[in-house]
C-alpha cells in the first residue's frame, strides 16, 4: 500500500501546514478519527505537501492509501477514487475485506471492467449496503495499524464520490483513521458542484479547513534557490519570482524552462507554452509516450500504455524512465503513470494537433474493446466517443449507464444514458439494445436524479413519435413510464389517461408488466378521487402480482390500499398497514415502495397533528432514501421537503433552515424547492428580499407546483413589510392560478391558506386606504372567504379532508374576515365577537404551529384591548413576544412593540387621532373633519379602546411614542 511517490523537490515553508495535518494523524492513531480538507489553487504545493504527510504518517506506522478523482469531461465513473484505493490493496488482504463486506465487491477494478459479468437488474446494490461496506473496511484495515485514506482533485469528484466521501465525514469516530481531501480551490466557480458541499462539509465538527496560500516571498526565493544549479542574476531571479506569483510549480517550471532554454527572457508569456517547455528537453519517444498518457486521462496502467504507445517494450521503458527523470510523471508503486501535475497534463493534451487525438483515443478504445487490458465501461466510452469510434460508444455508454445505476449512482447513470440516446441513430444493426427501452431507463435515472421534467419530456416525445405498428406492450412500457412521472409532478389526470391506455393494451396479459400496470392505475384512480375504483384496480393488482411472483407491484398496490383506508377515516390502520408495507419492501429490496410507506406514515401523522412523530418519520424517510440513493426522487426528496416543514412549524427555524440549505448539487427543481422552502423564515426574521426571490423563482413554477405553495407565505408577508399589497396580491393570485391549472379544480385545499393570506393583505389595505374602497374590499373579501369555506366541501380528490393545519386555516379565515369588517365599520361583528374569532384560531393552531399562533394572539390581543379587556390582552402580547424573541421574528415584534396596542386603526381613525393629539375638542373635530359632535365620539371611543388607554391624552403620548402619527 506504498502509494507515496518519491520527489527531489524541496519542501519550504509549509510548517504550520503540516503541524496541522499531522496532527490529524496523529490524533488517528489514538483512535481519535480526524478528518481535513486541503484546498489551494492549481500548483501552489497540495500534492508535494500530502506526499511529505504521506511519508510521516509511514513513519508512524500508518498504513497509506490514495486516490484520485479524475477529470473524464463528459461522464464519470462513480467511486472511482475508492475504486483505486481496493484495487491496490495485496490480495490477501482484500479477500479478507471481501468476506466480512462483499459489497465492496462491486467497486473493485475487477467487477467494472468491460468483461465483467453485468449486474442483474435485481442485483442493484443499495446505497446504504455499498456506503456501509466501505466504511466498514477502512476501519477494519485501521484495526491492523492506523490508516491514512488520501482523496486528491474532489474538484472533479463525481455527484456518489462526493455522497461517500461526506459519507465517511460523518461517520468517523473513533477509528484509527485519517481522511485528508484535497480540492483546487481556483476550480469552484459560483455554481461548482462542490462549492456548497465543502460548506456542508465544514459544518461536521471533526472536519477542518485548510487553505493552501502561495508562498510568500521570502519562501519563494528559498525554493527557487534550491531549485537552481546554477545562479542567476538577480533581475532574472525577480523576474521568475514575480511570474510564479508564490505559486511552487510555476517557480519549478520557470526555472526548468531557464535551465533547459539557458535564458530565462525567452521563456513563453502563456502558461500553457510555460508547461511544454519541460518536454522540449526529453526525445521525441518520451514526448509521444507523454502525449498518449495524457489521451487515457491523468493516470493509465502499463498494460494499457504499453498496448497504445506502439513502441517496442526497451524503447517504451527508455522513453519512461526519461519522463520519470525529467519529473514529467510519476509512477508510484504499481499503480500506474500520471503526470506529476494535471496543468502539465492539459497543457500537453490542448497542444495535440485533432488528427493526433482521435488517432490515440480510437488506439485507447480499440485496446480496451478487445480487452487485451483492463479497463471500464465509462473509459472506453470516452475514447470511442472522442475517436468518433459512435456504435462502440453507444454500447459502452448504455454499459456504463447500467453499471453506475447498480451502485446507487442514478445522475452519472443519467449522463451516460442521454448520451447513449443522442448515440442510438450510429447503433450497429446488430445491437440488441431496444430504444424503448432505452427511454424507459433513462426516465428513470432520470427521475431518480429529481429530475422529472427532462424524464416527462422525453417520453411524451418518444411516445409522440411512436410508429402505428410498435407492438402493444412496448406502448404500454412507455406509458407506465410516463404515467409514473407524470404523477410525481401531481399531473394527474396525465398519468390516469397514460395508465388508462396502458391496461388496455395489457388487457389479458398476466405478466410482470401487467402488474406494474395495474398497480399503477389504481395510484391514478385514487389520485383523483374515485376510491371504489381505486380499491378494485389495487386489488386486481395484488391477484395478477402474485400469479407472476412480482413483490414490486404488489407492495405498491398495498400502498395504495392503505391510502384508501385513510381516506375511509381510518388513519391509525391505514399506519400500521404502511409501516407492514415499508418493511416487507425493504426485505424485497423494493426501495421506491419502502421509501413512499415511510413517507406517508409521516403525511399520515402530519395530517394528524402529531408533529413530533411526523418529524421523526420524515427524517427516517429521508435518511433511509439517501442511504438508498433516491434523496432526489419523489418521496426522497418529499420527506426532505416535509421535515424542514415540520421544523418550520414547530418552531426549530434554525433545523429548518439547515434541513431546506443547498447543498450536494441538487437538480435545479430541487435546488429551486429548497430556496422556496426558506422564504417563509427569512421573511420572518425580516429579510424583505424574499419578494424579489420569490420572483426571480416564478419561471420554475411550472415544473413543481409546491414551489409557490411552499414561498407565497414569506413573499406575501415581505410585501406587507414593503407596504405593497398589490403585488402581495398579484402573487397569491398567481399562484392560485397555477395551482387551479395543475390541480384542475378551484378547491385545492392550499386555497384556505391562500384566501386567508389575501383577506390579511386587505386588512391592510383598508387601514391605508381611502374610506371609499371599504365597501368594495369588504365584498371581494366575502368572495374570499366564501371560496375559502367551500373548499372543505368540494375538494378533491373525494374522500380526503382537511387536516388539523388546514382547519387551522379555516379559522384564521374566519377571524381575518371579523378583522376586515371591523376595521372597515361594515357589518362589523362585536368586540367580544372578534375577540371569540382569534380566540378559536389561537387554539386552532395550538396543535404545535408556534408562528402562527403567534400571529394569532397578537390580533387576539388587539381584538381584547378593543373589548377594554386590557390585561388579557397584555397575557397575549407577552406569549407572542416570547415566541418572537425566540424565533427571530423581528417584524413581530416590531409589531408587537407598536402595539402594546392595536395598531389596527382605521383611516378615519387615524385622522381623528391626529388631530386630538393637537389637542381639538370633539367640537373642533367634527367642524375639521365634516362629521357630527356623535361620530366624533365614537370614534375617539374605539381608538381608546383599541389602544388601551383611558384619556385622550394618553392616546396621544402612546401614538407618538409607538409611531402612529
Amino acid at each position: 500500500m506504498d502509494d507515496v511517490p518519491w520527489t527531489s523537490t524541496p519542501l519550504v515553508g509549509r510548517s504550520t501546514e503540516m503541524a496541522t495535518l499531522l496532527s490529524a494523524v496523529d490524533d488517528a492513531r489514538t483512535g481519535r478519527a480526524g478528518a481535513l480538507l486541503l484546498a489551494g489553487d492549481a500548483g501552489v504545493g497540495k500534492t508535494r505537501l500530502l506526499d511529505e504527510v504521506a511519508t510521516g504518517a509511514q513513519e508512524r506506522g500508518f498504513s497509506v492509501l490514495v486516490g484520485h478523482c479524475t477529470n473524464f469531461g463528459d461522464a464519470e465513473l462513480p467511486y472511482l477514487p475508492f475504486t483505486e484505493v481496493f484495487g491496490r490493496l495485496a490480495q490477501e488482504q482484500l479477500d479478507g475485506l471481501l468476506t466480512g463486506y462483499p459489497a465492496i465487491g462491486r467497486l473493485l477494478p475487477t467487477h467494472r471492467l468491460i468483461g465483467a459479468p453485468s449486474a442483474p437488474q435485481d442485483g442493484q446494490i443499495a446505497r446504504a449496503a455499498l456506503f456501509d461496506a466501505v466504511l466498514g473496511a477502512l476501519t477494519a484495515i485501521s484495526a491492523a495499524e492506523p490508516l491514512l485514506l488520501v482523496i486528491e482533485d474532489a474538484h472533479w469528484a463525481d455527484d456518489s464520490t462526493r455522497d461517500l466521501i461526506g459519507f465517511l465525514f460523518t461517520r468517523l469516530n473513533t477509528q484509527r483513521i485519517a481522511l485528508l481531501v484535497s480540492y483546487r480551490s481556483d476550480d469552484l466557480h459560483r455554481r461548482h458542484p462542490l462549492r456548497r458541499v465543502i460548506g456542508e462539509w465544514s459544518r461536521i465538527p471533526h472536519v477542518r479547513r485548510l487553505n493552501l496560500l502561495p508562498l510568500d516571498a521570502d519562501e519563494s526565493r528559498t525554493l527557487l534557490s534550491a531549485l537552481l544549479t546554477e545562479p542567476l542574476a538577480e533581475r532574472e531571479v525577480q523576474r521568475i519570482l514575480d511570474r510564479a506569483g508564490g505559486n511552487a510549480f510555476f517557480t519549478e517550471e520557470l526555472v526548468a524552462a531557464a535551465s533547459s532554454m539557458g535564458d530565462p527572457c525567452v521563456v513563453p508569456p502563456e502558461l500553457a507554452d510555460l508547461l511544454l517547455v519541460r518536454l522540449d528537453a526529453v526525445s521525441e519517444d518520451a514526448r509521444q509516450v507523454a502525449r498518449v498518457i495524457t489521451v487515457a486521462g491523468r493516470r493509465v496502467p502499463h498494460t494499457l500504455l504499453s498496448a497504445v504507445a506502439g513502441l517496442p517494450e526497451r524503447e517504451l521503458e527508455t522513453a519512461l524512465r526519461e519522463l520519470i527523470d525529467g519529473h514529467v510523471i510519476e509512477h508510484p508503486g504499481d499503480s500506474g503513470y500520471y503526470f506529476r501535475h494535471a496543468l502539465l497534463a492539459e497543457a500537453v493534451y490542448d497542444d495535440l494537433l485533432p488528427g493526433e487525438r482521435v488517432r490515440l483515443h480510437a488506439a485507447y478504445a480499440t485496446a480496451l474493446e478487445q480487452q487485451t487490458v483492463a479497463g471500464t465501461a465509462a473509459e472506453l466510452a470516452r475514447h470511442a466517443t472522442r475517436s468518433h469510434d459512435l456504435a462502440t460508444a453507444f454500447e459502452a455508454r448504455v454499459r456504463a449507464a447500467d453499471e453506475a445505476m447498480s451502485v446507487a449512482a442514478p445522475q452519472e447513470a443519467l449522463k451516460h444514458y442521454e448520451m447513449a440516446l443522442e448515440l442510438l441513430p450510429n447503433a450497429s444493426p446488430d445491437s440488441k439494445i431496444d430504444k424503448l427501452w432505452l427511454v424507459c431507463a433513462t426516465a428513470k435515472a432520470a427521475a431518480l436524479s429529481g429530475q422529472q421534467p427532462r424524464a416527462l419530456k422525453l417520453v411524451r416525445k418518444t411516445l409522440g413519435d411512436l410508429p402505428a405498428d410498435v407492438p402493444d406492450r412496448g406502448r404500454a412500457r412507455l406509458l407506465l413510464a410516463l404515467a409514473t412521472v407524470a404523477l410525481e409532478v401531481d399531473h394527474d389526470q396525465e398519468a390516469h389517461s397514460a395508465s388508462t391506455l396502458a391496461v388496455r393494451l395489457t388487457s389479458g396479459d398476466s405478466s410482470q408488466l401487467r402488474a406494474e400496470v395495474l398497480a399503477l392505475h389504481a395510484r391514478t384512480t385514487w389520485a383523483l378521487g374515485r376510491n371504489m375504483e381505486a380499491e378494485r384496480w389495487a386489488t386486481e393488482a395484488l391477484e395478477v402480482a402474485a400469479k407472476a411472483g412480482y413483490q414490486d407491484a404488489a407492495s405498491d398496490a398495498s400502498i395504495t390500499l392503505a391510502q384508501l383506508r385513510r381516506r375511509a377515516g381510518d388513519p391509525r390502520t391505514a399506519m400500521q398497514q404502511l409501516e407492514e408495507a415499508a418493511v416487507q419492501a425493504r426485505l424485497a429490496g423494493d426501495a421506491a415502495a419502502e421509501v413512499r410507506s415511510r413517507f406517508l406514515v409521516g403525511s399520515i401523522q402530519y395530517d394528524l397533528g402529531d408533529l413530533s412523530n411526523a418529524h421523526t418519520s420524515f427524517s427516517a424517510a429521508y435518511e433511509r432514501a439517501t442511504e438508498l440513493g433516491r434523496q432526489w426522487a419523489v418521496y426522497g426528496f418529499d420527506s426532505r421537503r416535509m421535515l424542514a416543514l415540520c421544523e418550520f412549524v414547530m418552531g426549530d427555524w434554525d433545523a429548518a433552515m439547515a434541513t431546506a440549505a443547498v447543498r450536494d448539487s441538487p437538480p435545479p427543481v430541487a435546488e429551486a424547492a429548497l430556496v422556496s422552502l426558506g422564504l417563509g423564515i427569512r421573511s420572518a426574521r425580516g429579510d424583505t428580499s424574499v419578494a424579489a426571490d420569490f420572483e426571480d423563482r416564478r419561471g420554475s413554477w411550472s415544473l413543481d407546483v409546491m414551489l409557490p405553495i411552499a414561498g407565497v407565505g414569506g413573499a406575501v408577508d415581505a410585501y406587507l413589510q414593503l407596504d405593497q399589497p398589490a403585488a402581495a396580491e398579484r402573487a397569491l393570485h398567481a399562484a392560485t392560478e397555477l395551482c387551479a391549472e395543475v390541480f384542475q379544480t378551484q378547491w385545492f385545499h392550499a386555497r384556505v391558506r391562500f384566501s386567508s393570506l389575501e383577506l390579511e393583505v386587505l386588512c391592510h389595505r383598508v387601514v391605508t386606504e381611502p374610506d371609499a374602497t371599504r365597501a368594495q374590499l369588504v365584498a371581494k373579501g366575502a368572495e374570499l372567504v366564501e371560496m375559502g369555506r367551500a373548499v372543505d366541501e368540494k375538494g378533491l380528490p373525494a374522500g380526503r379532508t382537511l387536516g388539523v393545519e388546514g382547519r387551522a386555516w379555516l379559522a384564521r379565515l374566519d377571524a381575518e374576515w371579523d378583522r376586515l369588517r371591523w376595521l372597515a365599520a361594515i357589518d362589523a361583528p362585536t368586540a367580544e365577537e372578534l375577540v371569540e374569532s382569534w380566540q378559536r384560531a389561537v387554539e386552532a393552531f395550538g396543535y404545535g404551529y408556534v408562528y402562527e399562533q403567534a400571529r394569532c394572539r397578537v390580533h387576539l390581543s388587539a381584538a381584547l384591548r378593543a373589548a377594554g379587556r386590557i390585561a388579557d390582552a397584555h397575557e397575549q402580547t407577552d406569549l407572542a413576544a416570547e415566541v418572537a424573541r425566540r424565533l427571530g421574528a423581528k417584524p413581530l415584534l416590531a409589531e408587537l412593540g407598536s402595539t402594546d396596542a392595536n395598531t389596527a386603526l382605521t383611516g378615519r381613525e387615524t385622522e381623528v387621532l391626529a388631530l386630538l393629539a393637537e389637542g381639538r375638542t370633539n367640537r373642533q373635530l367634527a367642524r375639521e373633519l365634516y362629521i357630527s359632535e356623535k361620530t366624533v365620539s365614537v370614534h375617539v371611543s374605539n381608538i381608546l379602546a383599541k389602544l388601551g388607554v383611558r384619556s385622550r391624552t394618553e392616546a396621544a403620548a402612546v401614538a407618538r411614542r409607538t409611531g402612529l402619527l
